[in-house]
């Protein structure tokens, strides 16, 4: 018997029992359903997390600082890591890594127009900018030949304070105000094309102080993320504000006077002090991008084994993957239990027939019907059933997830919700959707294993003489 004749005979043998085969379906419609449906609630919770995240900073950007390698029983192990230009060329020969940029860090008193505040100013590799995950709202990126210029992060000019807010401030707290004070953020996008003058004072001399002009020339993505509060330039616009801050003074490190953390561990502070010390040229730290989040994982775990203190944001999914998968695996086992109970009523279904067609399985065996002939019949019908009833509850499953999405959204959202806040809280992916079909067929096709086993059984001569 050829396979085409063998799809053809199993359709009809499960279409003359019509309403016990719908019903057999209907069950393993019913256990796909409910599997689909509860992993993907498990996997949009995985997915809303990371896009809650990712709204905090990017998941494939480490930071990477000044580090140690230690033995087990704490001792420091050679010299320290700097963050020098020999780290940077290691760091960019580390399989994975996309971009790299040494950063320096600085902070200090500025002006903006009328206002008076605070900037934090990262200088950076403004060639590499556009690859560091950077994006823009209004304005451009830095570029390689850009010199005095800076891009701001969202809540910069929420920093800057004019004469009149300042004093308001000062009157709420002679009053001993301590409610939430209100504050109306500020369009970021005032500052495009409008110069922040930085004011740096000389290491050596603190009266000595000049002004350092920049223009801006864009706003960051993101109203609150890690780059919201912080202002980028060119790494050789900084280096100029560094070697005046340092000028004459010999003990300044990195625009910073050098303070040594005591590690309190004993008579090792002092080796650790020494270890832990670097020069006035090395870096503050080294940003770092990768090609995806696993990657982000790999280069940050290889950064620590070779002494650098780094972090990323993509360390933190760890809890969140574990968690995520606990959910999936309960949320999967009850939509697996509908799925068992389902593949009890293919056995059941398939045993039936065998009884209702004992003396049909003994004339096929007759006229020339193997074995083999007979056992596949059996489990083509079971996975028939199989496929039927997982491709239905796919089918679904898309429509249960969409009215699940859609309620949610009503609920979370609200009508004035923004579009990243509206998120998929039930995701199916295609491979869930694929994985789910052929399990409900390997499910039909094991159930249909012993009815097609005591089909096989069945005497020939037996079967014909039944009634």
């Amino acid at each position: 018997m050829n396979k085409l004749d063998l799809l053809k005979l199993a359709r009809q043998n499960l279409w003359r029992r019509k309403m016990r085969t719908f019903l057999t379906v209907l069950g393993v419609l019913i256990g796909t359903t409910s599997i689909v449906v509860m992993l993907s609630l498990g996997i949009g919770l995985d997915d809303v997390q990371k896009k809650q995240m990712e709204r905090w900073g990017s998941l494939t950007m480490t930071t990477v600082r000044q580090g140690m390698v230690y033995d087990k029983e704490g001792n420091p192990q050679g010299d320290g890591k700097q963050l020098n230009d020999e780290a940077v060329e290691e760091i960019k020969n580390i399989k994975g890594v996309i971009a790299v940029s040494p950063a320096y860090d600085m902070g200090g008193e500025a002006r903006f127009g009328r206002m008076e505040g605070y900037i934090q100013l990262i200088g950076i590799d403004a060639g590499v900018m556009d690859q560091l995950e950077f994006e823009t709202t209004q304005g451009r990126l830095l570029k390689s030949e850009d010199r005095n210029v800076i891009v701001v992060g969202n809540q910069v000019i929420n920093n800057f304070r004019d004469e009149k807010e300042i004093r308001r401030m000062q009157r709420d707290d002679m009053m001993m105000y301590d409610g939430p004070r209100h504050r109306e953020d500020k369009d970021p996008t005032q500052m495009l094309d409008q110069r922040v003058s930085m004011l740096v004072r000389n290491g050596s001399n603190s009266e000595k102080k000049k002004l350092f002009n920049f223009t801006v020339v864009g706003i960051l993505e993101g109203e609150y993320n890690e780059h919201s509060y912080q202002a980028y330039a060119p790494i050789d616009d900084i280096k100029k504000i560094r070697k005046y801050m340092m000028a004459g003074n010999k003990d300044n490190v990195n625009g910073n006077m050098v303070m040594e953390r005591s590690m309190r561990v004993g008579s090792r502070s002092n080796e650790r002090k020494k270890a832990s010390s670097r020069s006035q040229d090395d870096y503050n730290s080294i940003l770092v991008r990768t090609e995806d989040v696993e990657m982000t994982k790999s280069v940050s775990q290889g950064l620590k084994d070779m002494g650098y203190n780094c972090w990323s944001m993509a360390d933190q999914l760890e809890g969140i993957e574990k968690t995520s998968r606990i959910v999936q695996a309960i949320l999967g086992g009850i939509g697996g239990i509908t799925l068992l109970v389902a593949a009890l009523g293919i056995t059941n279904t398939m045993i039936m027939s065998i009884y209702e067609r004992t003396k049909e399985i003994g004339i096929m065996k007759v006229i020339g019907a193997t074995f083999s002939d007979v056992y596949l019949l059996f489990l083509t019908e079971a996975g028939m059933i199989g496929f039927l009833g997982g491709l239905t509850g796919i089918g679904l499953s898309y429509g249960v997830s969409r009215i699940v999405n859609n309620v949610a959204m009503k609920f979370m959202g609200g009508a004035g919700a923004s579009p990243e806040d509206l998120v998929n809280i039930s995701l199916i992916p295609p491979w869930l959707a694929v994985f789910a079909l052929g399990f409900a067929v390997l499910i039909g096709v094991v159930a249909g294993l012993y009815p097609a086993y005591r089909a096989v059984r069945l005497s020939p001569i037996s079967a014909i003489r039944s009634e």
